[in-house]
């Protein structure tokens, strides 16, 4: 009774958006994991880890399903091909323009980003077709629990996320290299000084990132399709994910944050159509930098109030 007054058919209902939250969520924390270490630590907006998702799962499935490649090679050809990709957009194209365009590097590697993802797209195109591409390698299995229905690749995708987050996690915190990226991220000046090699760093961040990303792609080709063109929406998602938790984050709040934008954009489809409830995680982000820029703009007039007061207060004593 109480479920029907407020626009639900059953408990089940609300159990099956949350179960598909939980998968859902985790495969958006994958992907800000990996753009997230990237952003944080390089300063570059790589919008083109659009591109390194999609070369990762088109290129796989194009070589499981035209060349008649077995998954295991055919999956690792594709995350190699995605680091290398990604790697290269940083030594080929953003090194360069950043050392030219000085403080407008950021803005610069973005255009460029974009323009990366054009050409790629439709380089994939032109080579294999626009059309989606399905990746066969892993078989899966319907499992239901308390009225909520999932598949063991549902399963096998969530203990891949947080396996692979939490090997972050544990390479960033525990590891010397982890050490030497997370200096880096607080500063790559005095990393230089004290004989870090930044530009190391970044190709390794870089390679790590486009390699998450990558996993993130196979795993969702693996129950949906592969196409050229399907970094573009995951990248949007990445870059909520990596707002709402704060870029430098650790790599299992950045999934945590993905779970919870997945929760509510599920949730919200219960009452809402699925593009309605899309929207809703982009008005939960709009309220988050509206909600975040009010407490900077208030810290920073309080802050001048305070200086004011106090050199009002040493000229009355002087």
């Amino acid at each position: 009774m109480i479920c029907a007054f407020i626009g639900i058919d059953s408990g089940s209902e609300v159990l099956q958006a949350l179960v598909n939250g939980v998968i859902n969520g985790c495969g958006y924390g994958l992907l800000a994991v990996g753009f997230a270490l990237i952003l944080s630590v390089t300063g570059r907006f790589h919008f083109a880890y659009a591109l390194t998702y999609a070369l990762a799962a088109f290129l796989a499935a194009v070589l499981e399903r035209v060349y008649g490649l077995p998954f295991a090679p055919a999956a690792a050809a594709g995350l190699a091909t995605a680091a290398v990709a990604g790697v290269a957009c940083d030594t080929v194209v953003y090194r360069p323009l950043s050392d030219r365009a000085g403080s407008g590097a950021m803005l610069a590697v973005f255009v460029a980003s974009l323009g990366i993802v054009i050409a790629g797209e439709n380089a994939l195109s032109l080579a294999w077709g626009p059309g989606p591409r399905n990746l066969t390698g892993i078989g899966s299995h319907s499992i239901s629990v308390a009225g909520a229905t999932l598949t063991t690749l549902d399963v096998v995708s969530v203990v891949v996320s947080v396996a692979l987050s939490g090997g972050l996690w544990l390479l960033l915190s525990r590891s010397g290299f982890g050490r030497q990226i997370k200096a880096v991220r607080a500063n790559a000046q005095m990393s230089t000084a004290i004989g870090i090699d930044v530009a190391r760093v970044h190709t390794a961040v870089f390679a790590i990132g486009s390699l998450v990303g990558g996993v993130a792609a196979l795993l969702y080709a693996l129950k949906y399709a592969a196409s050229p063109d399907m970094g573009e929406n995951a990248v949007f998602y990445a870059l909520i994910v990596t707002f709402l938790a704060v870029s430098s984050s650790s790599p299992l709040r950045l999934l945590a944050v993905g779970v919870g934008v997945a929760l509510v954009e599920r949730v919200a489809s219960i009452w809402l159509s699925p593009q309605l409830s899309t929207g809703v995680v982009f008005v939960l982000l709009l309220a988050f930098l509206s909600h975040r820029s009010l407490r900077l703009a208030l810290g920073g007039r309080s802050l001048s109030f305070n200086l004011a007061r106090r050199r009002t207060i040493r000229g009355a004593a002087g």
